[in-house]
């Protein structure tokens, strides 16, 4: 899993190199936060998320899986969940 610590990271990015879980973070506070993900090189990664991460009408976003794509999330928290919205082969 990635861990996410709010406390030290209000934008933030990762690279996958696999399949990956984005666990619920810590420190939570209320905020805005940003997470530009990145594929490898062989891209085809995916991405599950935590109970804390809430999606408009509950539909879980599906990443770009080309090689080397780049999507970004961001987040509203209210101190309980992390609401997302995402911009997806962002070039």
């Amino acid at each position: 899993a990635l861990p996410i610590c709010l406390s030290q990271y209000q934008v933030a990015s990762v690279t996958l190199g696999g399949n990956r879980i984005l666990a619920n973070p810590t420190n939570m506070a209320v905020g805005t936060y940003i997470l530009h993900i990145y594929q490898d090189g062989a891209g085809s990664r995916t991405l599950s998320y935590g109970t804390k991460f809430k999606w408009p009408a509950g539909v879980i976003p599906t990443l770009s899986t080309a090689a080397g794509a780049h999507d970004i999330m961001s987040f509203v928290c209210d101190g309980t969940n992390m609401y997302g919205s995402y911009m997806f082969d962002v070039k």
